[in-house]
Formats: C-alpha cells, structure tokens, sequence
C-alpha cells in the first residue's frame, strides 16, 4: 500500500492515544496462565496484538470480547503458530512453549525470521527445554514440559522481551533470572512486572537478578492504558506543524516512551501535561543529544524532529535498533537522506544536522510500522509532497494513525 502525503500548514485537534500494544501483550499472556476468567478492557487490536490472541487460543486460552480463559497448563498447539512481524508474540510464546508438555513450533514473516533469538533459546535449554532454531533466528522447535531448573541466566544487552518472557512463565516455575550485560528497555521490564502484579503475583529484584516464588496467577479486571509509544508520533506532528490534544495518557505510568515529553521539552516544545492528557502546541524545535536505550521506538520520530530542529542532533545508545522490524539506524538514515537531510550514522548511534526544509520523496517504510508512521509526519512538514510506500505495516500497532491524522487535518491519500 502506497500513499501520497501533502505538505500542510497546520494539524489542530483533539485525539484519544490508542490503547497500549505492549500491555495488551502483557495481560494477554499472563491471562493465559490464570486458572479462570480474566477480562481486559481497552485491549488494542492490531496486527501484532491480534498474533498474540492467536498464539493464546494455541496454547487452549480462549477469547471472547474481553473474557480470555486461562489454562491450568498450556496445551501443545496443534498447528504452527504464526507470529507475523510481532517479536513481543514470539519471544513471550516461545517461553510459554517451555511449559508445555509436547511440541511449539513459532515462525513468522520474513522481517520476524531476521529477529535474533539466542539469548533466549539459551536460556530456554537452561530450563530443560529443547530448542531448535535457524542459527538464533526463527522459525523455532520447542519441545517443552521437562523443567530441571529454577536458576538461569540471559543476556540483557539484545532485547528486554526476552527476560519479560521469561519473568511472564517465572510463577509458575518459581524463577530466579540473573541477567547479564547491561538491560536495554528497562522499562518495559518494569511494565511486565507492572502487570504481573495486577494479576496478583510478586517480583524480588536484588541487583541485576529477578526472584519469583512459585505462585498462582489471580484472575483479575485489567483496563489497558493509552500507548506512549503511539501518541509520540501525533506529539511529534503537534510540535511540528499545530496544536494537539491526545488524551488516554496516564501521568504515573512507567512506560519507557513517556520520556518522549521531557525530550520534546529540551527541544524546545511547547507542553502542557495534565492529569490524563499531554496537549503540544507548535515551536521552534533545537538539536539535543539523547541517550535512547531504554526508549527504542521513539528513535525514528525523533530523528524526524532532529531533520526539522536546529543545529546538530545525536541519538545514541541504540545499537539493538538494528535488529527491529528494520534496521531502523540504517532505513531511517536513508530516508532522511532521500529527503535532503544531511545524517551520520554510526554502530549505535545516529547524527543528524538540523535547520533544513526537508523536501519530498519516494521513500520506503522497509516493512516497519514504525518508520512509516514516522516518514507519514516527516512529509507532512515537507517542501514537497511525498510518496512512502509500505504503510500497510501501521497496522502493527496503530491501525487508526492515517484516520487520526487526518482528521486533524493532514492531507493522505492511498495511491
């Protein structure tokens, strides 16, 4: 799917942020392993979500509107189950498929099959399951039920999914993780624990190391919280081109891309944050240097805003963004480059000199929902119109973005 994005003068409104993908997953898998009914309200449905429902229903949950069922056990799915482009679904499934008693087999799309895995396989065997992968990359053979170990270690350095898996599946075993290397994403670590509490289990932390007892999931009523990681991409067109409202966001949430606000505040945005809303009005936007390794999703935005502020931007701390549904260091660099930004791009980091009216382009969302929705503002505060090619991959995570911008008054038409 192509569009064609025209140059606008102004974006004005008020949006509600859509519900949180990566709490979604969250409460979908450990309402999995509860031995009742679980009902999560606001569930956002998306590509990625909607693969997690569907390993769900593999495993023997079962979903009606906002009822999941949860299993005592999780049963041997009885067919290959297809995580698309979702790596959150891949790795909670593939530590899930270590409980179970009989074969996984966990694959996925081509950008999905690039996706490394090793650390956790590692620390998958370490528990007595047997995996078998395509050299650390999907597809994945798991074959389950035979833990021998409540002791494990994993590399922290590569993704925070991987340790979240495993912490989703630690009551069940009683667990105790020592992660190795430094964590990139820690948030979304604290997020998982966030919620495993709201289903009534407890998480010791001593140093880098995760202590859970073996204790039973609580069916509860969880309401999932409006996306940071979403409402980043309207903030960053507000900031650009208007004056937006976007409501659903909690202040006291620890979602690592909250920290979006106090970037677009050294940056010289205008932002006003209330009780449940962030409201960001238009501004002359400067260069900063940020440390983005606990904020990975927001890189590509960012560097969007960094093409458009003065003087020099460096984001760094993001060597793991090479190994997300792009290589977001690399495709957001040559995007950017397409539309006349000058940019450097280094092992983790990348540099942008600002101060310049970015002309259109045809460019390429590269199979990445978030590169296209980032490139979708880039064009709209451009010189020209563009041509991005590839947003069919905004159903990942955000399936109303065009709408939503649109109705703010963006100008986007399918081509």
């Amino acid at each position: 799917m192509r569009v064609k994005v025209y140059p606008v003068k102004s974006l004005e409104g008020t949006i509600s942020a859509p519900p949180s993908k990566s709490y979604t997953h969250r409460a979908l898998f450990i309402a999995l392993l509860t031995n009742s009914e679980s009902k999560i309200l606001n569930m956002l449905h998306s590509a990625d979500t909607k693969a997690s429902m569907h390993a769900i229903k593999a495993f023997g949950g079962t979903i009606k509107d906002t009822i999941i069922k949860g299993v005592e056990k999780p049963i041997e799915p009885n067919n290959i189950i297809n995580c698309g482009d979702s790596g959150t679904t891949i790795r909670f499934a593939a530590s899930v498929a270590s409980l179970v008693n009989g074969l996984t087999i966990l694959t996925g799309s081509k950008s999905l099959r690039r996706r490394p895995m090793k650390p956790l396989e590692h620390a998958l065997k370490q528990l007595g399951a047997h995996v078998f992968s395509r050299n650390g990359n999907p597809p994945l053979v798991i074959l389950g039920g035979n833990i021998k170990s409540q002791e494990i270690e994993i590399n922290g350095s590569v993704s925070s999914q991987f340790i979240s898996g495993l912490l989703i599946i630690s009551p069940i075993i009683g667990l105790t993780i020592h992660v190795t290397e430094k964590i990139v994403s820690r948030p979304y670590i604290d997020m998982t624990i966030q919620t495993m509490e709201a289903f009534g289990v407890k998480v010791k932390e001593e140093n880098s190391t995760f202590i859970v007892e073996k204790q039973q999931y609580k069916p509860t009523i969880f309401t999932v919280p409006g996306d940071y990681s979403s409402a980043a991409f309207l903030m960053a067109a507000a900031s650009l081109l208007g004056h937006v409202k976007i409501l659903n966001l909690k202040q006291d949430d620890v979602q690592a891309d909250k920290a979006f606000i106090n970037i677009l505040k050294e940056m010289g945005a205008k932002v006003i944050v209330g009780s449940n809303y962030v409201e960001i009005e238009k501004a002359s936007l400067e260069g900063i240097e940020v440390n983005c390794s606990n904020t990975p999703d927001i890189v590509p935005v960012l560097s969007v805003l960094g093409a458009y502020a003065r003087g020099k931007t460096i984001i760094k701390g993001i060597a793991h963004l090479r190994f997300k549904e792009s290589d977001r260091i690399k495709t957001v660099s040559k995007n950017l480059k397409l539309m006349g930004a000058h940019v450097e791009e280094g092992p983790d980091y990348i540099k942008i000199y600002g101060n310049r009216k970015l002309r259109g382009a045809i460019l390429n969302s590269f199979g990445d929902h978030r590169i296209a929705m980032a490139f979708i503002i880039a064009a709209l505060a451009a010189g020209s119109p563009s041509i991005i090619k590839g947003v069919e991959s905004i159903v990942d995570s955000y399936p109303l973005f065009i709408d939503h911008i649109k109705s703010l008054g963006g100008n986007i038409e399918v081509v």
